[in-house]
């Protein structure tokens, strides 16, 4: 699964649209016609590499192979491929992607060292989901929340969230950037919990039902907040007129 995917940054945007609506030079570019309507396509492809394939895949594969750890590795080979393709195709590096193959490499070497097992494997997710959300919350005990980092580098394909980095609040960057950051720690420990506790095929039925509502609960709660804010802002704006 690919973290942070797309499903998350509608809520990591903070429209602080506190200049007048009409000022020269603040208006972005229209879209190009057409590129919202390719994002669905793309979107759905994505989620089934990342959750259905790597699944189904599992289940198919197990009983032609001599181990579990072997089916999860061809398995979670899919989405693998999938982000070597794309980043072939888009000739540009997506430090998340990499840093995936990366671990999804390692964890197949620790599984064949360690004479196949399946917990190196399983914990590949897990730990960049941890790493992540360990990032978020160190950042803002040092008080330099991720937020700002994190849409300009989304702004690479859309300039939206480049100019609202350029105006996001340094207060609600915190805010926002904490969330995260415990939402993904939730979702790595409860992960690791399972990986622990339950066999493979346990894990590989559970790992989506059980992650995916946690980040959807904290992909939620940074929407409500954004607009909690955005409501407030509107509503000092009406009353100033």
């Amino acid at each position: 699964m690919s973290i942070l995917t797309h499903p998350g940054t509608m809520a990591l945007s903070d429209n602080n649209d506190s200049r007048p609506a009409g000022s020269p030079g603040d208006r972005l570019p229209p879209e190009p016609q057409g590129r919202s309507g390719r994002r669905a396509p793309v979107a759905l492809a994505s989620l089934l590499v990342n959750f259905v394939a790597p699944l189904a895949a599992y289940y198919l594969i197990k009983s032609h192979v001599s181990s579990s750890a072997l089916a999860l590795a061809l398995s979670g080979a899919i989405p693998v491929v999938w982000t070597l393709g794309t980043l072939a195709i888009r000739r540009r590096l997506d430090p998340v992607g990499v840093i995936s193959i990366v671990l999804f490499g390692l964890g197949v070497l620790v599984s064949w060292a360690s004479g196949g097992n399946a917990l190196a494997i399983e914990l590949q997710e897990p730990v960049l989901f941890g790493f992540l959300g360990l990032a978020c919350l160190v950042s803002v005990v040092i008080n330099r929340p991720l937020h700002p980092v994190i849409l300009r580098w989304l702004g690479r394909n859309d300039p939206h969230y480049t100019d609202v980095a350029r105006r996001a609040e340094h207060k609600n960057s915190m805010i926002i950037t904490g969330l995260l950051g415990l939402t993904l720690a939730a979702h790595s420990a409860a992960l690791i919990i399972l990986a622990v506790t339950q066999s493979v095929s346990t894990f590989v039925a559970l790992q989506h039902p059980i992650g995916l509502p946690i980040l959807g609960a904290g992909l939620g709660a940074m929407y409500i907040y954004r607009s909690i804010m955005q409501a407030r802002r509107d509503a000092a704006q009406g009353g100033d007129n």
